[in-house]
């Protein structure tokens, strides 16, 4: 099907934005450390940096094994309407009009990153003892964001491969510029395994992309990316902190819901060309 010339125009910005590193202070000191482990452990110590990680490791694990999304379709279609788009069942999303969800996710995404940064100033307050629990909070609500952001643009999130094209958002939105480079080179790879997961041949790629060792890499990596937030919130003043804290979950959120938003529109656009 031919696109029009917002699609196109669409295509060109996230072919764009794909190519960029990432913006901001905490993003650019994880590309400047070469060794982000190395640095983080001798800021926490390893004890508590360890403590941070199994904390993540299980919030992903859930993510990834639980059987169902977490997101409710009745919502997502009153949503719709509420945003001018009539449906009736969420298989129509396929064929709606791009600015339209587009416009519609855009408000849900600041929706979501005003909630974060109002929860992060509560639990600054909190400091250094909180901010892993918030963290870990934060993280699951970002992909509980990102499920809704795949539904919307016509993808199942409960699909194992889907899955793990989400954990690649969130790798892509949370860790350094060159995280996100890699994420999204393996999101290519992971289309085409989806696409083609019935085939054998694809079985080793497929294994390496979704296997254990694979997911144990994306934990690491967003486990670096979250705990480097967590250093700031340390400081003992409590309003200092609270700034901090709504600061860097209302960045979790934003580099989440627009990961997700730039990689769903371009899946979108693809899978028009292609009827």
């Amino acid at each position: 099907m031919e696109l029009n010339k917002y699609e196109k125009l669409s295509l060109k910005r996230i072919d764009k934005w794909e190519k960029e590193s990432h913006g901001g202070l905490q993003k650019k000191l994880l590309d400047a450390v070469s060794k982000p482990v190395d640095y983080l452990t001798k800021k926490l110590g390893p004890d508590k940096l360890r403590y941070f990680e199994n904390a993540i490791e299980s919030a992903l694990n859930k993510m990834i094994s639980a059987s169902t999304y977490s997101v409710k379709p009745e919502e997502l279609i009153k949503r719709a309407h509420k945003n001018g788009i009539m449906i009736d069942d969420l298989s129509e999303l396929k064929t709606v009009n791009l600015k339209l969800l587009d416009d519609c996710n855009r408000k849900h995404i600041k929706f979501h990153e005003r909630a974060s940064a109002a929860q992060g100033a509560v639990a600054g307050i909190g400091g250094a003892l909180i901010a892993p629990a918030d963290l870990t909070a934060i993280l699951l609500q970002a992909f509980h964001l990102l499920q809704e952001i795949a539904f919307c643009y016509g993808f199942d999130p409960n699909d194992i491969v889907e899955k793990h094209i989400l954990l690649r958002i969130m790798e892509a939105a949370i860790g350094s510029s060159e995280n996100k480079f890699k994420a999204l080179g393996e999101i290519k790879m992971l289309k085409k395994v989806e696409r083609d997961k019935e085939e054998t041949e694809i079985s080793k790629k497929s294994v390496s992309l979704i296997g254990s060792k694979a997911i144990q890499e994306q934990i690491e990596s967003i486990s670096i990316g979250l705990v480097s937030r967590l250093i700031p919130r340390t400081l003992p003043i409590p309003l200092v902190t609270m700034a901090i804290s709504a600061h860097s979950n209302h960045e979790i959120m934003e580099h989440s819901g627009n990961t997700a938003f730039m990689v769903y529109r371009k899946r979108f656009i693809e899978r028009k060309k292609e009827l």
